[in-house]
């Protein structure tokens, strides 16, 4: 069992990764203040339609399938990873462009039909950049690391970010509260100002990290025959759960919409979120240093059919409503990161060390696809049926929750919780300066 231990946090928190740090902080900041947990509220207060807000939030999961075209992109660039990743990291920094739109809003420069455009555009490119971004990041990572180096480095960059989310998230629902109340969007404002500031950390820091060199990209054979068939088993139980994800409704949306919750309560269930991916990163992070990362794959799909479970109880007429919706975003993150972490490490062990760019920008772009056909299907659901609005979200995590048990019935498992080929448990930590 790798249970969390302070030596390898004292060795993430090296000098020599200090870009790998800074990373993880700008991205904090703008998964609190630039993207889901204030967006969703902001949209409805706005008078926009929840259909609308959820085709917004699932553009970028949706979008994440343009990374299957990354092969080709890294030819055209003459494999010039490090500025397909900063142009991309740029868009980091949207919690200012945010800001300036609903300034414009606030000081009434600018329409309430506008804004709801204009927002619902910047989040919708924004987000689908940042996404494309992350999984540009972790590609550099897997390129210029060590393996045994990736899997200290890549956890703990989420962890880091998790930690830091939960902190900004979790007091800044009754702020957020407090301040719409007193001085209306201009609490919006203030928000999008500091994470937008803050997220500059991210295209800085990308700047700095080691140069991955020239990834070239060789054309495939016919046939694709370079992966290998328990890739492709384990991509097609992947695109299962990713439909799922995508037929999830922002809770937020749902606790606003139908629980008539507050802004601020919305806000808190993102940072319950955070809290829960937080300790699913830390828990996975550790374990698969030496663990079965299929194992941790179905356990994950396990615990998030039974957050779509929680969901779906979460009706109405329950007074315990507001508390399954609290439960089920806990473990909808919690699973969720550790699902992400062991799908990252799967991933990068069952392709081909000549083919990971090639593994990487197929698994996403299906993966991408999936989600995005998901959210297809909850858009249209809350669009035809708002006047028992409820049973559409109940049967939307239902679904979820159907499709995640078939994924884990669907992913072939190793023999043990121990991994096939455990990795080294200690790793050397210096890395050469820039090339």
């Amino acid at each position: 069992m790798h249970l969390p231990r302070p030596t390898r946090w004292r060795a993430f928190a090296s000098a020599s990764y200090r870009p790998f740090q800074a990373i993880a902080v700008g991205q904090a900041f703008t998964a609190s203040y630039a993207s889901d947990a204030l967006f969703v509220p902001l949209l409805l207060r706005l008078g926009a339609p929840p259909a609308l807000v959820v085709v917004v939030g699932a553009t970028p999961v949706g979008g994440a399938a343009l990374q299957a075209f990354a092969p080709q992109i890294l030819r055209r660039l003459k494999g010039n990873l490090r500025w397909l990743t900063l142009g991309l990291a740029v868009a980091e920094v949207r919690g200012l462009v945010l800001a300036a739109i609903v300034a414009g809003l606030a000081a009434g420069a600018v329409s309430q039909l506008l804004g709801i455009a204009l927002i619902s555009v910047t989040v919708a490119i924004g987000q689908t950049a940042g996404v494309l971004s992350g999984s540009n990041i972790t590609l550099w990572t897997a390129v210029v690391l060590p393996d045994a180096e990736r899997r200290l480095v890549g956890p703990r960059m989420g962890a880091l970010t998790m930690a830091l989310s939960t902190a900004l998230l979790l007091p800044a629902g009754s702020a957020l509260d407090a301040g719409t109340r007193a001085v209306g969007l201009w609490a919006y404002v203030a928000f999008y100002i500091v994470g937008g500031m803050a997220s500059t950390l991210t295209p800085l820091a990308v700047a700095r990290l080691p140069h991955p060199g020239r990834v070239l990209v060789a054309r495939e054979t016919a046939g694709g025959t370079e992966m290998p068939p328990a890739f492709r088993r384990f991509t097609h139980a992947s695109v299962i759960a990713s439909f799922g994800q995508g037929l999830i409704p922002a809770l937020s949306l749902y606790a606003l919409s139908v629980l008539g919750m507050s802004a601020g309560f919305a806000v808190a269930l993102s940072g319950v979120a955070a809290a829960g991916a937080l300790a699913g990163s830390l828990v996975a992070g550790s374990f698969l240093l030496g663990g079965s990362s299929s194992r941790v794959l179905r356990a994950s799909f396990l615990l998030r059919a039974l957050a779509g479970v929680c969901c779906a109880a979460a009706i109405p007429a329950n007074p315990l409503a507001p508390a399954f919706l609290l439960v089920g975003s806990a473990l909808f993150n919690g699973a969720g990161n550790a699902g992400a972490l062991a799908t990252n490490e799967r991933l990068y062990r069952l392709a081909p060390a000549r083919a990971r760019v090639h593994c990487q920008s197929r698994f996403v772009g299906a993966t991408g696809a999936a989600a995005g056909a998901g959210a297809l299907v909850c858009a249209t659901a809350l669009a035809l049926a708002p006047p028992a609005a409820w049973a559409a979200y109940t049967a939307l995590y239902a679904g979820s929750a159907i499709s995640r048990t078939i994924a884990m019935f669907r992913t072939e498992v190793s023999a043990s919780w121990s991994s096939p080929s455990p990795p080294p448990t200690e790793v050397s930590i210096p890395l050469n300066g820039s090339d």
